[in-house]
């Protein structure tokens, strides 16, 4: 057993720690499959973005390889296991590892992502208006337009005619702002594609600020794993 204030403090921590990564992951592996299978979801990836799917199964398979770290974490830091805890280091290393190369990449391909999308829903467009398209389509945009409350895939001109959209109407209090734009004389709410970039713009510090705090948590559940291991190793050759 850890003796000591060092090696008792180490347990309880890992453990906390491990319950929280392990509620985590069952939270994101919940969040992968409701994603997956909601059916408004299902109707804008129709929009030419299957690759909007990838990113969910890696989404489940994070959050079940989470809930497998989780476990052997609070089962090593309870049993004081040499072999859960220093797979589970290792384990966590690794992931470690890889959300680092996972940022890098982010980084430098992060205007891509708007890229994807304009090239996706310009292609789905083909050059007509959105009353041209078929009716699956039609659809899919309007399901998009009122989940984001923008106007058009890449214009509210992606529409003959923007006024027949109620959701295209430009709010009284965004008129003059970057809410809106002017088509013809008339104010409409800015595009699908304008929305999504302007979203990514006010979230992105967060995401940052959210994975940093993950990075910083893994790396103290890694010291925490390794000063069990120490006092395991002491306790074994018997200094401890």
């Amino acid at each position: 057993m850890a003796d000591g204030c060092c090696g008792k403090c180490s347990k309880f921590m890992l453990f906390v720690f491990n319950l929280i990564f392990w509620l985590a992951g069952i939270g994101l592996l919940a969040f992968g499959i409701w994603l997956r299978l909601d059916n408004d979801i299902a109707t804008i990836v129709s929009l030419d973005l299957p690759w909007f799917y990838n990113a969910t199964y890696v989404m489940m398979g994070v959050g079940g390889f989470t809930m497998i770290m989780g476990f052997l974490g609070c089962c090593g830091a309870m049993k004081e296991n040499k072999c859960m805890l220093t797979t589970y280091t290792i384990c966590l290393g690794l992931v470690f590892i890889a959300e680092i190369a996972g940022g890098v990449v982010a980084f430098v391909y992060r205007n891509n992502l708007n890229t994807w999308v304009d090239e996706a829903f310009t292609g789905v467009l083909g050059g007509q208006d959105i009353e041209s398209l078929s009716e699956d389509t039609r659809k899919a945009i309007v399901t998009l337009q009122t989940q984001f409350t923008c106007c058009g895939l890449t214009s509210p001109t992606n529409w003959g005619d923007p006024s027949s959209q109620a959701v295209c109407a430009c709010p009284a209090a965004d008129v003059g702002t970057n809410k809106c734009e002017v088509v013809s004389g008339t104010e409409y709410r800015i595009s699908c594609v304008d929305e999504l970039k302007l979203y990514l713009e006010q979230n992105i510090i967060i995401v940052g600020a959210v994975a940093l705090a993950v990075a910083a948590i893994e790396v103290f559940g890694i010291i925490f794993a390794c000063v069990l291991l120490r006092q395991a190793d002491k306790e074994t050759s018997g200094i401890a």
